[in-house]
């Protein structure tokens, strides 16, 4: 299962993660995930008040499920979960949540990693630290 999204609210990663476990099967041996949150010190603005996360693309939700879709094919994955939040957001408050699963670690752990960087890569959603 693929699930992929923005979103300009908060969102609930316990949540989030709950239901994912709850659609899992005796199939999966491991599930990792990366939850990243915003950190001080910034790194233009060490004191920054919060972050604008702002879409480049004109479809995120669509470049977030193209990913998803890709990892879970590279890795042989079983589900994704990508959440990435758009918007005013402050320090501590959560900006992107990647869940994948598969039958062993290696994948998993692999997969996840792939996932961040290319978010990161991609540069789809641009991240402005404001005074």
């Amino acid at each position: 299962m693929i699930t992929a999204f923005t979103s300009d609210e908060e969102f609930d990663y316990q949540g989030l993660y709950r239901d994912f476990i709850e659609r899992e099967t005796d199939a999966t041996g491991t599930v990792v995930l990366h939850h990243g949150m915003v950190k001080r010190p910034g790194k233009q603005i060490p004191d920054f008040s919060n972050v604008s996360l702002r879409a480049l693309a004109d479809d995120p939700d669509a470049k977030l499920i193209e990913l998803a879709e890709t990892s879970r094919n590279k890795f042989n994955l079983n589900q994704v979960l990508i959440v990435h939040r758009l918007g005013n957001v402050n320090a501590g408050d959560s900006v992107l949540l990647a869940i994948v699963s598969s039958d062993t670690r290696d994948r998993s752990f692999a997969a996840c990693s792939w996932i961040v960087d290319e978010i990161k890569w991609e540069e789809f959603i641009e991240l402005k630290e404001n005074r």
